[in-house]
């Protein structure tokens, strides 16, 4: 993760920037990706929220954005208040 302490891939940082109005149909894709897994998906435990951010993603619109265009087209919200500490961070780190 970005901050180097909380464990977990990009997807997991960036599950951070989905919109609060996006919650229901969030928590609604990692039921059912995790109801894939236990029907047979075959995915690694490893990579689950890797299944929650692309099954989001596949039910916005457009459908099936990359996790930079989600970014770039505000599907993800890097303005979200939970994403905030990594950006400002980041600023700091680079004098931006």
């Amino acid at each position: 993760m970005p901050d180097n302490q909380t464990r977990g891939m990009l997807e997991n940082f960036l599950a951070y920037m989905i919109r609060d109005e996006s919650e229901l149909i969030w928590q609604y894709a990692k039921e059912v990706a995790g109801e894939a897994k236990s029907r047979g998906a075959s995915f690694i435990d490893l990579h689950l929220s890797k299944a929650y951010i692309y099954t989001w993603l596949a039910w916005q619109d457009p459908p099936g954005r990359q996790l930079h265009n989600a970014i770039m087209e505000k599907i993800l919200n890097p303005q979200h208040p939970k994403a905030q500490a990594f950006v400002n961070w980041f600023k700091s780190l680079y004098d931006l």
